[in-house]
């Protein structure tokens, strides 16, 4: 009896794995994307501490033509000085549009990252990453130049006309009135 069972489920057993096995058809072949055009809505930029909540600078680019929904693209806007060939360049992303922007705080946060002094013109290279939306088959665009000049952050509360030493040495006294050897 008992190798009547085995048998059995010996050939219920094969028999399972034949019936599962289904030839599927070849799956289909996609055709590669390709480089965008990159271009700018400005070759020169010297955004103001007034102006930073505006937009500073546009670009646009042309389709890669994924086979893919194009609301999944990727895309890597990147900055970096002239020559640098894009090593510490600053990045901003966008996802399944054909346009960005900056505006003159995010271009200017980007440009001190790069060490850039305040109030003085640098030439910059900026170019454009298209990639599908998991970084695969990623293109560059064509590099554009740009001349940028950074401007500086205004502190973010008012300094006062003088600031004092205070501890034990004056007794924790802040006023006015204290030598000014503790200014």
């Amino acid at each position: 009896m008992k190798h009547i069972f085995k048998i059995s489920s010996f050939i219920l057993a094969i028999a399972l794995i034949f019936s599962a096995c289904k030839k599927v058809d070849d799956l289909p072949v996609y055709s590669n994307g390709g480089a965008v055009s990159l271009s700018s809505s400005a070759s020169a930029v010297a955004a103001q501490v007034a102006d930073s909540n505006n937009v500073a600078v546009s670009f646009s680019w042309s389709n890669p033509n994924y086979s893919q929904d194009s609301s999944l693209y990727k895309y890597v806007l990147e900055i970096d000085s002239v020559g640098r060939g894009f090593a510490n360049a600053f990045k901003t992303v966008f996802i399944g549009t054909y346009s960005g922007s900056l505006t003159g705080k995010e271009l200017n946060k980007g440009l001190l990252s790069l060490v850039f002094e305040f109030n003085t013109a640098y030439d910059v290279d900026v170019r454009l990453a298209s990639s599908y939306g998991n970084n695969n088959e990623k293109y560059y665009s064509n590099t554009i130049k740009l001349n940028v000049t950074p401007y500086k952050v205004p502190p973010k509360i008012p300094v006062p006309p003088a600031l004092y030493l205070v501890g034990d040495i004056n007794g924790w006294n802040n006023s006015p009135s204290l030598d000014t050897r503790y200014q």
